[in-house]
């Protein structure tokens, strides 16, 4: 049955008493986990939450996620995890993109739902996972549903046609859609991811995701509800809680962007041995480069299995994978490869015409496979060419070699064109990242009344690092071409970042035009 709860009474069944979940030193059974969602969905349905029903889960990190989580699957349920930090304008976007009929939270996130208006006609109600409501009759008390129900005892039947989740796609470019992710989508890619990352029953998987976002449900919850793997959950993610949390209960798997692998690696307490006991990093989002790739091995030990990929909220999650290794030289082999399409899907390059090309020549990425979203909820034209000719039109510019190794170019929409010429930011970033001392690097395009375009630099430095704009400007000027060295090369602390890790452009932007 494609019912997506059915892993984790899988596991009840084959391993009920083990541990599955570490949070804040409190652990859950296997049967505990399902012994509250059952309670827990008998709370929902009496709420009138049923098959296909859209629900909203804005919760922290924390058990009630997974609870909740999987009450709505085992009720056929639809589910849109929605981002903590939304505030309220955000929310009603999310609802009124998804069209969600209930949200479920924590009392106190219960401001940022806003008040019924034109803008959100689908919301019948907000359920309150805890605490007391008063008479505001958009609320509801899933303590006093629960009081009053009765679990149940069979899983709500499912196709792989029906769709399960509505995923947000990111906020980055704009205001976001409700992705349809059909329980046959999941089943093609989430329930294989833990066999692409070679993850069993015997792993201890680190989550310091955001649980809301692709990353974290994948690799961290479905991987231990699939697998039978016990997964401590930190409820935010600290560089040093991670560390001791490594070391007190032996982690072996450590899914984290770029970024939080460069904060735990900085930490002093990385060196002193205490994440010997990872064996696999699974990371992405951004390049890995050679001197964190170095840190991390010496920190974790020289066999440790490093992995970086692609993947889009489009085509569910996970469409490429590879091994990040130093070669004899010092350097990452294939640097800037998203690694080779995995098992059961295409990839492949497509010019403006909707030609696939040949390798080594640069067009859009394209995706085909049964992991491909249903489309857009409620955005016919938006869907069609997201789609069209049954491919998934992914708007990154990239090629494949013709040893089938994928490279990312850049976004469509982040090329630069200076005096006619096409700039992607990710050749000046490579160069940057080059340069010792670099934590962080973007670039972005400036108008300019004489070339239309010209790209600006941001930089972080690492701590204690002496780097200054002319080092960088010298070394682009050895390893660019002139019309791709940057006008302008400015410090920042820290790079604007989401809630996944990914840099904000959007934001650096408006920094170039200032800083003009």
């Amino acid at each position: 049955m494609a019912n997506r709860a059915s892993h984790l009474f899988a596991r009840e069944s084959d391993r009920g008493s083990k541990v599955a979940l570490i949070f804040e030193r409190e652990t859950y059974t296997f049967a505990d986990l399902a012994k509250r969602v059952r309670h827990a969905a008998g709370g929902l349905a009496a709420l009138g939450i049923a098959k296909g029903t859209r629900v909203g889960l804005m919760v922290p990190s924390s058990p009630d996620f997974i609870v909740m989580q999987q009450a709505l699957f085992a009720l056929g349920a639809v589910v849109s995890p929605l981002n903590i930090f939304y505030r309220t304008n955000e929310v009603a976007h999310a609802i009124a993109s998804c069209a969600l009929e209930h949200v479920v939270m924590p009392v106190d996130l219960r401001d940022r739902i806003p008040n019924r208006s034109a803008s959100t006609p689908s919301l019948k109600s907000v359920v309150l996972i805890e605490g007391a409501i008063d008479d505001d009759d958009r609320f509801a008390s899933l303590i006093a549903a629960m009081a009053e129900s009765t679990p149940p005892t069979d899983l709500v039947a499912v196709a792989d046609e029906d769709v399960a989740m509505l995923l947000l796609t990111s906020a980055t470019t704009g205001k976001s859609k409700g992705v349809m992710l059909t329980a046959g989508n999941l089943t093609a890619n989430y329930d294989r991811t833990p066999e692409w990352l070679r993850l069993d029953g015997s792993a201890v998987i680190l989550c310091a995701l955001p649980l809301y976002n692709t990353f974290g449900l994948n690799q961290c919850i479905n991987a231990m509800l699939v697998t039978g793997a016990t997964m401590v959950l930190l409820p935010r993610f600290d560089a040093a809680k991670c560390i001791k949390a490594i070391e007190r209960y032996g982690c072996t798997f450590l899914p984290a962007v770029p970024t939080m692998l460069q904060k735990i690696i900085d930490d002093p307490a990385a060196a002193s041995g205490a994440l010997r006991s990872i064996n696999r990093i699974m990371t992405g989002g951004a390049p890995v480069p050679a001197a964190l790739l170095t840190r991390v091995l010496n920190a974790t030990g020289a066999d440790t299995v490093v992995l970086t990929g692609y993947g889009l909220t489009e085509a569910t999650a996970l469409v490429t994978l590879t091994p990040v290794r130093l070669g004899p030289d010092g350097e990452v082999e294939h640097g800037r490869t998203i690694g080779r399409v995995l098992d059961g899907m295409t990839l492949g390059i497509m010019d403006d015409a909707g030609q696939l090309l040949e390798p080594g020549a640069v067009g859009e990425i394209v995706v085909r496979g049964p992991n491909l979203m249903r489309g857009y909820l409620n955005a016919p034209d938006d869907s069609a060419a997201a789609l069209a000719g049954g491919w998934l039109h992914s708007g990154d510019l990239g090629y494949i070699d013709a040893e089938g190794y994928a490279f990312i170019v850049d976004r469509k929409k982040d090329v630069i064109i200076r005096g006619g010429q096409n700039i992607y930011p990710a050749d000046i970033e490579e160069v940057l990242y080059q340069v010792a001392g670099v934590a962080e690097a973007a670039v972005v395009g400036r108008a300019d009344d004489v070339l239309g375009e010209v790209p600006v630099a941001f930089v972080a430095l690492l701590p204690g690092a002496n780097v200054s704009a002319q080092l960088l400007a010298a070394r682009c000027e050895v390893e660019l071409a002139r019309y791709k060295q940057p006008a302008e090369i400015h410090f920042l602390p820290e790079l604007p970042k989401g809630s996944t890790g990914k840099i904000l452009r959007r934001e650096l932007k408006p920094r170039a035009l200032a800083m003009a």
